[in-house]
């Protein structure tokens, strides 16, 4: 027994320190071609969750003179009723899913901006798919500077952690940033191939930058 005793504090732990394996981790990923695509769809992936589309209407719409909250008066009550009447509920949640949603897709977006151009593939491609990263990237901007004015700006994949509010107008300036570099780059709707419809246009980074400086008040660039 005193020999085991003796051994445990010299034991060697190296073997136990394993690299991850079978997980896509920011050491490797991406770094082919086909990391490429599937980063920059992941982007897009954040456009399929409910958490993301639930955010913006209650604020631009309920609370405007856009729309009533409708339907069955016990329909959606507890979470869209109060915005009708400004009032906010500390246990509703939804509000924040959206706001870690739309991080999320930022998050997305910058892994791409930041590695993806390193990567040795089609330069066509490669391009193509950094600018629908900026495309995507001002998208969840904007929704964010609609809802809360000064908001963190993060851009890039390790952001620091005591991250504070930039100026909105500091926001502004990297979402039109961002539609430009998209809209020099993207192709219109029809050069893109069939299996490829959906993915952001030259045609909706305009459309956006237009619907940005709409909401600027800046008329002549819209």
């Amino acid at each position: 027994m005193m020999v085991v005793a003796l051994m445990i504090p010299t034991a060697c732990t190296d073997f136990l320190e394993k690299p991850v394996q079978g997980q896509l981790l920011s050491q490797n990923f991406p770094t082919s071609s086909s990391d490429a695509v599937a980063a920059t769809n992941a982007v897009y992936n954040t456009l399929r969750k409910s958490a993301y589309h639930f955010g913006l209407f209650p604020l631009t719409d309920i609370m405007s003179d856009d729309a009533y909250k409708g339907s069955n008066p016990t329909d959606a009550a507890s979470s869209i009723g109060p915005y009708d009447k400004f009032q906010h509920i500390p246990t509703e949640a939804s509000i924040a899913s959206w706001w870690n949603s739309l991080y999320e897709g930022i998050r997305r977006a910058n892994v791409v901006l930041e590695k993806v151009p390193a990567i040795s593939m089609d330069t066509n491609l490669r391009e193509r798919l950094v600018a629908e990263a900026h495309f995507l990237r001002a998208l969840y901007y904007f929704d964010l500077v609609r809802a809360w004015g000064d908001v963190p700006k993060v851009t890039a994949v390790d952001a620091p952690d005591n991250l504070t509010r930039a100026p909105k107008s500091e926001i502004y300036d990297l979402i039109i940033s961002d539609l430009s570099s998209a809209a020099d780059v993207l192709p219109e709707k029809s050069g893109y191939a069939p299996t490829d419809m959906g993915r952001a246009t030259q045609g909706a980074a305009n459309a956006l930058l237009a619907k940005v400086y709409l909401f600027k008040g800046d008329f002549v660039n819209a």
